[in-house]
């Protein structure tokens, strides 16, 4: 199906490349909530983020290997260059570690909630932002230097 972001990307790459870029608004928004205290608000709401997110990139994966976007990201004058290489492993590094980091603290969290956590949850909730925001950048730049270009 077509993409709608006016690039060779189809719908799913897309959709998820849109997701990305409110990810870090959507998180914003579940620490307004509890800050505000509304805790139990923000856990279902990083619960549901998390979801969503983890379906979105099955559904990214499964489009790359059976939907032709590789051929597609081929016609990209960045295809098979070094730079292509360097953005997607430093996007992965992300990828990765934003998504074991944000499952853990998810896991951890929810193992305790509502007792006091012990370990700094809003430490970790903030490094584990900061690599979703720049998971979501290098996302873009792929996307740009596979897709737009």
């Amino acid at each position: 199906m077509e993409g709608f972001l006016g690039t060779r990307g189809d719908f799913v790459v897309d959709l998820v490349m849109t997701i990305s870029g409110f990810l870090p608004f959507l998180l914003m928004f579940s620490f307004y909530l509890a800050a505000r205290g509304q805790h139990d608000l923000h856990k279902n709401f990083q619960i549901v983020l998390f979801s969503i997110v983890t379906l979105l990139v099955i559904a990214l994966e499964l489009d790359v290997q059976l939907g032709g976007l590789k051929d597609i990201s081929k016609q990209s004058p960045y295809a098979g260059t070094t730079e292509l290489m360097i953005v997607f492993i430093v996007h992965l590094f992300f990828a990765i570690t934003s998504f074991f980091g944000w499952l853990w603290l998810i896991i951890k969290s929810a193992k305790r909630y509502p007792i006091f956590f012990e370990y700094d949850h809003k430490k970790w909730g903030k490094i584990i932002f900061w690599d979703i925001v720049l998971m979501a950048i290098t996302g873009w730049i792929l996307y740009w230097m596979s897709f737009a270009v």
